[in-house]
């Protein structure tokens, strides 16, 4: 059951997506896409849809879920739950788009398929293609929502403390998965954030490489990339770390990283934008003589998905970062052949600088 500052939660994101309807002339918009269906609705099931108007929201799901969304959905004023197989065809049996003009839908999160079966059931209404509208809303952060972010950061920073305490030579990179996987599932974490990365030797010079039967061997740059979920909010880390006496060239190239992501935290504060942030980090990188080796932009936003709006990057030139988003900064170097490294912390973004939720050491540990 919701507690009323739930409730009162979920009216102003209901209100806030009616406003956002309202300047797109939208009569009624379809949302489909599950993180969020949970963030306005409290709904953490996997299959289910819902439509909302002025002054409606038709949540449907199937009968698999009636217990759940019973229990789970925050009820919001004109709130009406259809448990139907058949979502769409229940909208034309009800002729609930009768009087609809103009239905929002965002194309990124339908396919051609289910497109044709929208339309058929929409008559004659129009369908219009407004992407991220949702997603607008959700960049900037409650104080609840943030409360969950650090808690799935937290957990995160201690697995990785309590890894670094075990790990030895002769170790595979899915021992150390596996050992993250479960250490964050006895913290608290509800699942895995995304298949944990855990890269070593040569082989960190892949920035998504995944854990393999690779033997981490003693002078092995080694980096594990990885996040919790609580409350169906996500943290996302990564850390570079080394086991054995780095050599010159990995501590040359781990201080250009470590001034780059410290420079780009400096500035991170309320109003930046999104590509001087990404910047500010870039030149660091570049300045030393390893900008090309930087191949991905420094961040993205971080809530019920683990890739939100905005996305911290130097082709995104108009976008702004307000106050109480939570963003990654993750600088990267990667030299093929030979091994790479990336930091990352999760923050929240606010006028006085970053409120850094990450707390594991991201100075190079030898292990």
């Amino acid at each position: 059951m919701a507690t009323s500052a739930q409730t009162n939660t979920a009216k102003l994101r209901i209100a806030a997506l009616r406003a956002a309807m309202k300047v797109n002339k939208l009569d009624a918009y379809v949302v489909s896409h599950v993180p969020s269906l949970r963030y306005l609705f409290g709904f953490s099931g996997s299959t289910a849809l819902a439509i909302v108007t002025g002054r409606k929201a038709y949540f449907f799901t199937n009968d698999l879920y009636e217990v759940q969304v019973r229990k789970e959905l925050i009820k919001v004023d004109g709130l009406e739950v259809i448990i139907d197989r058949d979502s769409w065809g229940t909208v034309a049996k009800k002729g609930l788009a009768k009087t609809w003009k103009s239905v929002g839908f965002d194309p990124t999160k339908h396919s051609v398929a289910s497109h044709k079966v929208m339309k058929k059931a929409l008559g004659s209404a129009k369908l219009v293609e407004t992407s991220n509208i949702v997603e607008n809303i959700t960049r900037v952060k409650s104080t609840a929502e943030i409360k969950s972010i650090s808690h799935a950061a937290q957990i995160a920073s201690t697995a990785y403390e309590r890894m670094l305490g075990i790990l030895k030579p002769g170790m595979t990179e899915q021992q150390v998965s596996t050992f993250l996987a479960s250490t964050t599932r006895e913290l608290g974490s509800e699942k895995d954030a995304f298949d944990i990365i855990v890269v070593a030797g040569v082989r960190s010079a892949m920035p998504h490489g995944r854990a393999s039967s690779a033997v981490i061997k003693s002078g092995d740059v080694v980096t594990v990339d990885f996040g919790c979920c609580v409350n169906g909010l996500y943290s996302d880390m990564t850390r570079t770390f080394c086991v054995g006496t780095p050599g010159k060239k990995v501590m040359e190239v781990f201080g250009v990283l470590y001034d780059a992501h410290m420079t780009a935290l400096d500035a991170a504060v309320s109003g930046v934008g999104a590509a001087e942030l990404d910047k500010a980090a870039r030149t660091v990188i570049e300045r030393a003589g390893y900008g090309e080796y930087f191949r991905h932009s420094l961040g993205h936003g971080l809530g019920y998905e683990v890739h939100e709006n905005p996305r911290v990057s130097s082709a995104n030139k108009g976008e702004t970062i307000p106050s109480n988003c939570v963003i990654t900064i993750e600088p990267g170097i990667y030299l093929p052949g030979k091994f790479g490294m990336r930091i990352e912390d999760d923050v929240v973004v606010t006028p006085n600088g970053p409120q850094i939720l990450t707390t594991a050491p991201r100075e190079l540990v030898i292990v």
